[in-house]
């Protein structure tokens, strides 16, 4: 059994050797949806039966609750949460279960996620029911003992204390920070050493008794053919019914807002590699402008090579850009990783950039790739049969439905040159933005003081 925690983590500053490649042309017509079966349990919770002959097949649960509805000043409580849930059921230890997993040869992870939590695995075809069937006692009968809350909070403020010297964490931390202000997306999902010393036992009883419930829940799965998709559901209809219905919680969040100005962060580190982060707010997914902010996420990354010329002799760098979106607005993000005497240098390619798509120069051969490298990401993600469970179930977490599947390649064919400049002042302007930066004070204050004004942070 893996035990791997799959949470929504920070975005990795990558090596980027990129090559442009002619565009090629894409047929942006209707997206065929994967065929699967919706059934309801009386207690409001989903079903999706999707058909497949293979001998091993995955699975996913979704609760429409996540990290977003954490106490305030208790930031990590869903996380916490949901390592308890994987502990040990009303009838079983974590040692059991996961030797009752590994005898099924099933796989079980999780991800949390500011709006919705995810269980997720594979196992036999001829395990499935047995399999889920302990999923639901997991989910539904935990055992939430003081001595194991205890054991695990030390063992993940062990871990935070770790990662606190690690300069992608921790400046991704103070990015989420200021880019959200007051708004709960603005958290580490897994808490920090404050707020998880704010928390006990009956703070994840509360947490559970909140976001655990029926009718907020879809649970994903692969069947062989009708017959077969019948007997699964009758036999876990029996495991997952016992589940009590509740009222859900009202996703109502203060919406974060663009900053007034540039916000400046500078941590004075004397090491030979410095990091650069910018970013603004984006949009909702699935939101008018959802479409072109995709396609300007790939033109930036295909558009990044170009920049060392007359910094370094090197056609390689270490970068990368960012989308996020959400049920709330998420955030556009540029990350940079250079020696600290070419970081400013490429901040000054990345205006040029900016300056160049203000006036409507946009390079066409990019922006044709840029488009078809967004749209083979969801035809991909829809030919594994993992991803595919997912994309079905964030059509639901996003209120989106499946039509966003059928009509995500039309949407985005419609996407042109014209509309960069036309969400610029929203989302790629250098009037407003956030910049966080990691390297030594004494080489970057005064040049980040022309930018705008820069916070010095120990």
């Amino acid at each position: 059994m893996s035990w791997n925690n799959r949470l929504a983590t920070f975005p990795l500053l990558l090596l980027l050797i990129i090559s442009i490649i002619p565009a090629q042309s894409e047929n942006y017509g209707r997206i065929k949806v994967p065929s699967f079966e919706k059934r309801t349990l009386l207690n409001g919770m989903d079903f999706l039966l999707l058909p497949s002959t293979a001998s091993r097949v995955p699975f996913a649960i979704m609760v429409k609750n996540g990290a977003a509805f954490d106490p305030i000043k208790k930031w990590g409580a869903t996380y916490l949460t949901v390592r308890m849930l994987m502990e040990e059921t009303e009838t079983k230890t974590g040692r059991n279960l996961g030797r009752d997993l590994q005898t099924m040869e099933a796989e079980v992870n999780f991800k949390v996620t500011w709006d919705a939590i995810f269980f997720y695995g594979s196992c036999p075809a001829t395990q499935i029911t047995e399999v889920l069937g302990l999923l639901a006692d997991m989910i539904i009968r935990p055992q939430l003992r003081e001595q194991t809350f205890d054991r695990l909070r030390n063992q993940l403020l062990h871990e935070i204390e770790n990662k606190k010297q690690s300069v992608p964490v921790f400046t991704q931390e103070r990015f989420l920070s200021e880019i959200f202000q007051e708004n709960p997306y603005r958290h580490s999902i897994q808490g920090n050493l404050e707020t998880l010393k704010n928390l006990n036992i009956t703070d994840i009883k509360i947490q559970y008794r909140k976001l655990f419930i029926p009718n907020q829940a879809q649970l994903a799965l692969y069947h062989s053919d009708k017959e077969k998709g019948d007997s699964i559901f009758n036999i876990l209809s029996r495991r997952w019914g016992s589940w009590i219905k509740d009222n859900p919680m009202p996703f109502t969040f203060r919406p974060a807002q663009q900053p007034k100005e540039p916000r400046i962060m500078l941590f004075d580190l004397h090491s030979e590699e410095t990091i650069f982060r910018w970013g603004k707010l984006s949009v909702k997914r699935g939101a008018s402008n959802y479409y072109t902010l995709k396609v300007l996420e790939q033109y930036i990354t295909l558009s990044l090579p170009g920049w060392t010329r007359g910094i370094t002799t090197s056609n390689q760098i270490r970068a990368s850009s960012t989308l996020e979106t959400g049920r709330m607005p998420g955030y556009i993000q540029l990350n940079i990783q250079a020696p600290s005497d070419q970081i400013l240098a490429y901040f000054k390619k990345f205006r040029t950039f900016v300056n160049e798509i203000q006036k409507g120069k946009v390079d066409m051969a990019k922006f044709e790739e840029a488009k078809r490298l967004s749209y083979l990401e969801l035809i991909t993600s829809l030919e594994k049969p993992l991803p595919r469970l997912f994309q079905l179930l964030e059509t639901t977490l996003y209120g989106l439905g499946v039509n966003f599947i059928t009509n995500y390649g039309l949407r985005l064919n419609k996407v042109t040159p014209e509309d960069f400049p036309k969400i610029l002042p929203d989302h790629l302007s250098l009037d407003n933005f956030v910049m966080i930066v990691a390297g030594p004070a004494d080489k970057l204050k005064d040049e980040l003081d022309s930018i705008g004004q820069t916070t010095v942070l120990p």
